[in-house]
């Protein structure tokens, strides 16, 4: 750090100002001014004593110890250094590191990915073609009574006491279900969901009637004579020819062969819109 505040000292001197120094040397606008006030007070740029025990460990070791395995956990490696793993993630966050969660992701095929990246690439130029439409996504959404719960972040807190009885979050082997359909547009508007049965299995027949109920009303009602297109992922119901036919007749929409195969994050019910929906049971429809 001393060499750091060297640095900064040199370009105050050469009459940078503190804002630019601190984007130059990607540090923060505080240590800038510090550095500046020393100056100012004329104080040595020097490091100054620090109290407590002096550090015994060299920062690159840890730094060099998860740049060859990444995956190394913090506990491990503060007991194979003996120190305390409070040390090691502080260090480790001072020179730069972050503390990232794993993400899953879809295990993809050699063939599923030239698939994703010839309809993404179709399916981006139909959008700059056609920038004026109305987008109309559909999903379906299987919700469980088993309550939902993050590891990580859904903890109690225990001061020695019994909480063994909040530790636990109940779940069944087969948890009762239900699926339902969703249905909105990119000009705001939203689709009264439509619920099945439980234990309902989608078919195509039961899908095109569905289609022809309660889709078709809707888009009809909300686009008027505006453009727009429908789309649907690649469940065997919505690929069925009976539906596609229907479709290819009734809607505008892009068919089986257009939306990419594994590739939720293109759809916004997929991961943001579920959540936000809010039922009516006045304007929910049971499908049988």
């Amino acid at each position: 750090m001393e060499g750091k505040r060297n640095e900064i000292s040199v370009l105050l001197r050469a009459g940078r100002k503190q804002t630019d120094i601190a984007k130059l040397l990607n540090i923060s606008r505080m240590t800038v001014y510090r550095v500046a006030q020393r100056l100012n007070n004329s104080e040595t740029l020097k490091d100054r004593p620090r109290s407590g025990r002096p550090q015994k460990i060299r920062r690159g070791t840890i730094k060099k110890a998860f740049e060859n395995d990444p995956e190394l956990k913090m506990t491990r490696l503060a007991q194979k250094m003996k120190i305390s793993v409070s040390t090691v993630s502080r260090v480790a966050k001072s020179m730069g590191g972050k503390s990232l969660r794993r993400s899953k992701k879809p295990l993809l095929s050699a063939a599923m990915i030239h698939k994703r990246l010839e309809r993404s690439t179709r399916l981006l130029n139909d959008l700059k073609s056609h920038g004026n439409r109305i987008l109309i996504f559909s999903d379906e959404k299987t919700f469980t009574v088993d309550p939902l719960f993050n590891r990580q972040n859904d903890r109690v807190v225990s001061f020695g006491n019994d909480v063994s009885n909040h530790k636990r979050v109940s779940t069944t082997k087969h948890p009762v279900s239900v699926m339902r359909l969703g249905v909105v547009a990119s000009n705001g508007e939203k689709m009264p969901p439509v619920w099945f049965e439980q234990g309902h299995r989608l078919t195509s027949a039961v899908y095109k009637e569905i289609l022809e109920t309660k889709v078709l009303p809707w888009v009809k009602k909300i686009t008027k004579k505006a453009n727009y297109v429908f789309q649907q992922d690649g469940a065997p119901a919505h690929t069925a020819k009976i539906a596609q036919n229907w479709l290819e007749t009734n809607m505008s929409f892009w068919p089986k062969d257009f939306w990419p195969p594994q590739s939720p994050d293109l759809n916004p019910l997929d991961f943001s819109v579920w959540a936000h929906i809010e039922v009516r049971p006045a304007t929910v429809t049971q499908m049988s």
